[in-house]
């Protein structure tokens, strides 16, 4: 595991990651987080964020819906893989949606602090999350933050098909 991978919600710093032949895009990400930012693949959905951004969305409402359950069940235990899972894919989002790739977890905080385009307050919404990922306001944080995220995203799609210059 490369060391800036290394974060207590998502790797330990002993933790090993194979290169998985088989599992299209964007399935492998469902069982390894970040998969495509550590794995050298010949997929890089930063580049093809017309593509990776919806399967990302589509992701996180299939996660969505799993959560909405276990929180009606009041499962706390049951929501934390769901919720970091959920977290990892909007972590990948954020990145992808501004053509990087994520390069770190470990100073999650500097890296995401650089990205030009993200929702309002971004970080102090994540630190909250990140600080309570099993709770339901950090749920409904994580949902608000994809939606905005997701209205960015197409905004900046609409405005380069237009030929203008992104915000």
């Amino acid at each position: 595991m490369p060391i800036d991978f290394v974060h207590p919600l998502f790797f330990q710093e002993e933790e090993m990651i194979e290169k998985q032949e088989e599992a299209p895009f964007p399935y492998a990400l469902k069982t390894v987080y970040f998969y495509y930012d550590i794995v050298d693949s010949a997929y890089v959905p930063w580049e093809k964020a017309e593509q990776s951004i919806p399967a990302l969305l589509k992701l996180w409402n299939e996660e969505k819906a799993q959560l909405q359950a276990l929180f009606a069940e009041r499962n706390r235990t049951l929501v934390q893989k769901p919720m970091i899972r959920g977290l990892s894919y909007f972590i990948m989002l954020l990145f992808w949606m501004n053509q990087s790739k994520v390069t770190q977890l470990r100073m999650w905080q500097k890296a995401v602090e650089s990205l030009p385009l993200k929702p309002m307050n971004c970080m102090e919404r994540l630190q909250f999350i990140f600080q309570r990922c099993d709770t339901y306001p950090s749920f409904v944080q994580l949902n608000e933050l994809f939606e905005e995220a997701a209205k960015l995203f197409y905004k900046k799609r609409a405005i380069v098909k237009k030929g203008m210059p992104p915000c």
